[in-house]
């Protein structure tokens, strides 16, 4: 699963192009089809150099779903190709959040991964592991709850979706709906939706056991299945925004307000909408210091790296940090759930 970095040293766009094509390789998890990408030019992108790094020695690169358009942004910018031609040159990992995780924490293969947080279980039994990785914050992205279109709620509060999530609020009417029940869809545990749904939303409490039918194993597949469902309009479901935003938007369905705050790139960058979190660029810390893997993350810690960020509509989470990575350590000690 190798990818081929930026076609980089200095004047070898031929040479960094070609052996891109030839060999570079990126496993993602969950990723989306080309078609569901964020649109973006054709043509292929300048080459620049970046030290350490050439056509032969582009890291391998992990990620979330939600992670698939910037992954393949920066293969194509630093191979020199278009977009077109990256999407065809990735070898798509189907895998989860939770998985991608996994991989990295107990696989031999080095790689850079740009991920959103592990489930709770992987913290949990993964706590020493974790201490060994160089974790950086470099994105932000929120929790964002879906309905049909038609049907009349326009926002929720966090409270009325814990209730929901709990069993204790069951028919639209409760929440100024027109009467009918509520069919709360859910996400498969080591997604990385369904660990920002139990982070952001429940913070501990459990929610109640869904039936089959309303657990999805893929972020497509939870909108679909809402959008779908029994054609009622009776569901309720909850994706990532840039994924339900840009990536596989549904024109049946709408993204609700959360404390009447509408989720945007904006709100989210300033956290005014309640539901949000980071997603992070992540290494070994025994990466070489002339490693490809630790070139590529320190490049994208830089200006260059949120310009890059921003352009494929994401928003960077690094505003006012030092261009450098915090160093080894387990970040997500301090985020652990009650109970």
């Amino acid at each position: 699963m190798k990818l081929q970095r930026r076609a980089a040293l200095l004047l070898a766009v031929l040479i960094a192009a070609t052996g891109c094509k030839n060999s570079a390789v990126l496993s993602q998890s969950e990723a989306p089809s080309s078609s569901e990408a964020p649109p973006s030019s054709a043509s292929a992108p300048a080459v620049l150099p970046l030290p350490g790094i050439d056509a032969e020695s582009f890291p391998r690169i992990d990620g979330s779903t939600a992670n698939h358009p910037l992954i393949t942004r920066i293969y194509s910018e630093i191979c020199g190709i278009s977009r077109e031609e990256a999407e065809t040159l990735v070898d798509l990992d189907l895998g989860s959040t939770g998985s991608i995780w996994q991989k990295m924490l107990y696989g031999d293969e080095s790689c850079l991964l740009i991920v959103y947080e592990p489930p709770e279980e992987v913290k949990e039994a993964s706590a020493a592991e974790l201490s060994r990785l160089e974790i950086d914050p470099i994105g932000r992205d929120g929790l964002v709850f879906l309905a049909n279109a038609q049907n009349p709620v326009e926002s929720l509060t966090v409270e009325e979706l814990r209730k929901i999530y709990t069993a204790q609020l069951t028919d639209w009417s409760e929440v100024g709906g027109e009467p009918g029940p509520i069919q709360p869809f859910q996400r498969n545990s080591d997604s990385g939706s369904q660990t920002l749904f139990m982070k952001l939303l429940m913070q501990g409490e459990p929610p109640m056991a869904p039936p089959t039918e309303l657990v999805q194993q893929t972020m497509g597949g939870l909108i679909d299945g809402v959008a779908a469902f029994d054609g009622s309009g009776s569901a309720l479901g909850y994706s990532v925004y840039y994924y339900a935003s840009l990536m596989y938007g549904n024109p049946n369905l709408k993204l609700l307000a959360v404390d009447g705050v509408t989720p945007s790139n904006e709100s989210i960058g300033n956290q005014s909408y309640p539901l949000t979190n980071d997603f992070y660029l992540v290494i070994r810390a025994d990466e070489p210091a002339d490693s490809p893997v630790r070139a590529l993350r320190d490049w994208l810690l830089t200006d260059e790296g949120k310009r890059l960020l921003e352009e494929e509509n994401y928003v960077w989470a690094r505003a006012g940090m030092p261009q450098q990575s915090a160093g080894a350590g387990n970040p997500f000690e301090s985020f652990a759930l009650p109970g």
